[in-house]
């Protein structure tokens, strides 16, 4: 059996590695896509004026699949590290595990009802990608909460 400090250490170092990622995941949302939904919207469904070419389902699943192989991989990992704190119920570690799955979905999926014209689907990225950072937020803060018990 591994060692609690161990444990402590390792789950710490998962945690700053997965701050990083979602640091540099805003970065980037916010540097290749901007913040407005209309910016959002030009990205993907194209804009004439700006020189924007709109993407094509071929494109968007190449980014598409990757991302949600590595995104659900990415919460399948940190929800184990959940699973075995007992900091909040099971039914809250559920709804959690749960929202983090739908919102990545939903962030991921959105660009194509953007290339077939819905702007709606902008607004439903963006707020899908906010949602699913401070979900990531509020996980990595319990697992923190979790290493430093069991560094007690």
């Amino acid at each position: 059996m591994i060692s609690t400090r161990l444990s402590s250490l390792l789950l710490l170092f998962a945690i700053s590695l997965i701050s990083v990622q979602l640091i540099s995941g805003i970065w980037l949302f916010v540097e290749k896509f901007g913040i407005l939904p209309s910016e959002v919207f030009s990205f993907f469904a194209g804009d004439e004026e700006r020189f924007i070419m709109a993407k094509s389902i071929e494109g968007l699943l190449e980014t598409a699949v990757p991302h949600f192989i590595a995104i659900s991989t990415t919460i399948f990992v940190y929800a184990h590290f959940l699973l075995f704190t007992d900091i909040i119920s099971v039914h809250k570690k559920f709804l959690l595990i749960s929202a983090l799955f739908i919102t990545s979905l939903i962030d991921i999926a959105s660009p194509f009802g953007m290339i077939y014209g819905y702007e709606l689907f902008a607004y439903i990225k963006i707020l899908a990608f906010w949602c699913f950072e401070l979900l990531m937020a509020v996980l990595l803060l319990i697992l923190f909460q979790a290493s430093l018990r069991l560094s007690d």
